[in-house]
């Protein structure tokens, strides 16, 4: 009975115990198979190390097998065809039969090549190589393979446009396919009256540009080199010539306020620049738009105000940004090239500002802005000064700037040699700078020229003339630079050179005359200062800047005021026996003058400090030399036309502000 009962316990258990067996069976197989196709996926993805994994298509190009640099060089080849081939347009519009034009990818001028579009080999190359080598280990693993076997995937070429250029060669191939539509305009025959004559409005057919450029980017990131199909699309005006029949009054208001004007500030020169907009100006740039009440008023034509500005402002704005050059050879900066952050003009900004202030003439009260400031863009160099020096030296932290108009020869070489001996000249913190101790000694052997300097009531030749340029350049850069100014002359008489560039009053030069008279200031920075100077010979302008470190201090000085103008006095003639008699020479009369202006400056703990620099000029009258008669004593000696003033009879006057 017992045996019988075992029995049937062993007939239940041995199906479980074969269940198990196969199941056991089954997952060993399972796990064998996974192993093995690991295995295959592991010698798979080492094959093809360094390779684009088969089943990874750009259009219908294969680049599986390909290394990084065979995708490269294979989209370099295609970049090649498109240079060659072009882009080729076919224009479908009902009214002409269909026309095939191209435009050249690659624009070739004297000193650039421009490319409007081009394949970007290196991200296809990278895109296409990381194709089944991101995600989990599974995916590594197992998608290469399913990409080859069963559904390839394609990756789109990335793609470089030059957009400005490219909108503007579409536009100059497609205006003649065009019929293009303008809203209701005017043409103010009398602005006084507000008389003006209207031009109806038109519609019209026109291409719409970025959806050219957008078929022309998709066609090129699938590699699909055929033309493409364009059609203008209709536009219909939204100002119509009944909606503008009331703008007399608009007109009388707007140019009732009259001229308008744009205006740039030099960051470092702090030079000012104006562009006057007359009303006459004006009158052809008017143009008419709704406002947010959709009612019609008075606005600046954009593509005329651009235009302006491109021609007439942006040569004197943009700055091609500059990379940092450092280079020492006994203790001074052997190379020096300040990396400079470049600046370019933003049409887009200051039209549209300009644009504004000219809309808000149509409503009383209007803004009473006359003037607009550009608007500019940074345009950082590649390589800075701070990264090349281990003097801490990272920024400018003022410039000074000055004119030498009509200077003779001598002048010009005495000035260009003080300008090489001071560029790169390392200032250490705590020093005062002399410029007499880095331009001097002005001698001969030390490679200055003689030139005419007036001292007393006549000219003469002196080794060095020419100095001042320089002294006065140094002073206007310390006080944009917020230095300390320890010692500053003004000179003796009033010479257009040192003029104020702005209101073109005396009172902002400095002399340099050795061993008295220097300019000096003091370094209080706490850290290395360098002065980096420039000559322009076309312009005949210095330009001395200050680098270091900025410690929060600012520096800038008004526009000199003349309190008083002293007349030159009466013509007087002097006897000189370095003339032949009967000869005459003669030099210019010079008003005196007392002139003021006031230095502002903040240190770097926010402390106010201002001083006011009074300049007195001797007025000098006209001296003319003649040659001795029979009868006269020679005295004296000859005058010439033109000198640099060194001598200073009247004392500055510097009056502290509390």
């Amino acid at each position: 009975m017992e045996f019988n009962a075992l029995k049937d316990k062993m007939s239940v258990l041995k199906p479980k115990r074969s269940w198990l067996r196969f199941s056991f069976i089954v997952i060993a197989a399972i796990v064998t198979v996974v192993i093995i196709l690991a295995g295959a996926m592991a010698t798979y993805g080492k094959y093809y190390a360094g390779k684009v994994y088969p089943g990874v298509y750009v259009g219908h190009y294969h680049l599986g097998g390909m290394s990084i640099s065979e995708v490269q060089a294979f989209a370099e080849n295609l970049n090649d065809r498109l240079s060659k081939e072009g882009i080729e347009f076919v224009v479908n519009d009902g009214n002409v039969d269909s026309v095939h034009f191209k435009i050249n990818t690659v624009l070739l001028s004297e000193d650039s090549t421009v490319e409007l579009a081009k394949l970007d080999s290196g991200r296809l190359a990278d895109n296409a190589f990381a194709i089944g080598r991101g995600g989990n280990w599974v995916q590594k693993l197992f998608l290469p393979l399913y990409y080859r076997l069963f559904v390839p995937i394609a990756v789109f070429a990335p793609v470089d446009m030059n957009e400005d250029n490219l909108n503007e060669v579409l536009k100059s191939n497609l205006v003649q396919y065009e019929d293009r539509p303008h809203n209701a305009s005017i043409h103010i025959t009398e602005w006084g009256t507000g008389s003006y004559d209207v031009i109806p409005e038109r519609a019209g057919r026109m291409f719409v540009i970025d959806d050219i450029k957008k078929q022309i980017r998709d066609n090129l990131a699938v590699l699909l080199f055929v033309p493409i199909k364009i059609s203008p699309q209709q536009f219909t005006p939204v100002i119509f010539a009944k909606d503008i029949a009331g703008l007399r009054e608009n007109i009388q208001t707007v140019f009732g306020y009259g001229d308008l004007g744009v205006n740039y500030i030099d960051p470092q020169t702090k030079i000012r620049r104006d562009w006057p907009l007359t009303v006459p100006l004006l009158l052809g740039w008017v143009n008419v738009i709704l406002d947010d009440n959709q009612r019609p008023v008075l606005a600046l034509d954009e593509s005329k105000v651009k235009k302006y500005l491109e021609e007439q402002v942006r040569p004197t704005v943009d700055i091609l940004p500059q990379d940092g050059k450092f280079s020492m050879d006994n203790g001074k900066v052997k190379e020096l090239k300040g990396s400079q952050s470049g600046l370019t003009l933003n049409t887009d900004k200051t039209f549209s500002e300009l644009n504004q202030v000219f809309i808000d003439r149509n409503y009383r009260p209007a803004s009473a802005m006359k003037t607009v400031s550009v608007s500019v863009d940074v345009v950082e160099p590649q390589i800075k000064i701070s990264d090349i020096n281990e003097f801490g030296i990272t920024d400018v932290i003022g410039a000074g700037f000055s004119t030498f108009h009509d200077s003779h020869s001598n002048r010009i070489k005495n000035i260009a040699h003080a300008v090489d001996r001071l560029n790169g000249v390392l200032i250490r913190p705590d020093e005062e700078f002399s410029a007499l101790k880095y331009a001097g000694p002005f001698t001969s052997e030390n490679g200055y020229l003689p030139e005419a300097v007036i001292k007393g009531n006549v000219i003469k030749n002196e080794i060095g003339g020419g100095m001042c340029q320089i002294g006065t350049t140094l002073f206007r850069m310390a006080m944009n630079a917020g230095m300390d100014i320890t010692q500053r002359q003004n000179h003796s008489l009033v010479v257009s050179y040192y003029a104020d560039p702005v209101n073109g009053n005396p009172g902002t030069d400095a002399a340099l005359y050795e061993p008295m008279l220097d300019l000096k200031f003091k370094n209080d920075t706490g850290a290395y200062l360098l002065l980096e100077t420039n000559i322009d010979y076309k312009k005949q302008q210095l330009t001395f800047t200050l680098w270091g470190r900025p410690d929060g201090r600012k520096g800038s000085f008004t526009h000199p005021l003349v309190s008083r103008w002293i007349s030159a006095g009466d013509p007087q003639t002097v006897v000189s026996d370095t003339l032949k008699p009967g000869a005459e020479k003669c030099q210019s009369a010079f008003r005196g003058a007392v002139a003021s202006f006031t230095y502002t400056r903040f240190t770097s703990s926010s402390e106010k400090i201002d001083r006011v620099f009074t300049s007195y000029y001797r007025p000098l009258p006209k001296i003319c030399m003649v040659g001795p008669s029979a009868t006269s004593t020679a005295a004296g000696e000859a005058p010439a036309d033109a000198a640099d003033i060194i001598e200073p009879v009247g004392e500055e006057v510097v009056v502290p502000t509390p």
